[in-house]
């Protein structure tokens, strides 16, 4: 829920959907692309809650 005045808050499912394109990405290149995906999204995952706690 946004305050009447706020600013916008940060979009943290493009984040996550960054963080899956570029984790499948160097895993493909790495013959890894699970193993890419699921850290491109716990990777994004823990920036997305970073930024979420700063403009807490």
């Amino acid at each position: 829920m946004q305050r009447s005045g706020s600013t916008a808050l940060y979009a943290g499912g493009l984040l996550l959907f960054i963080g899956f394109i570029a984790g499948s990405v160097i895993g493909i290149a790495k013959d890894q692309p699970s193993l890419g995906a699921i850290i491109g999204v716990g990777v994004a995952a823990v920036i997305a809650v970073l930024l979420w706690f700063v403009r807490r």
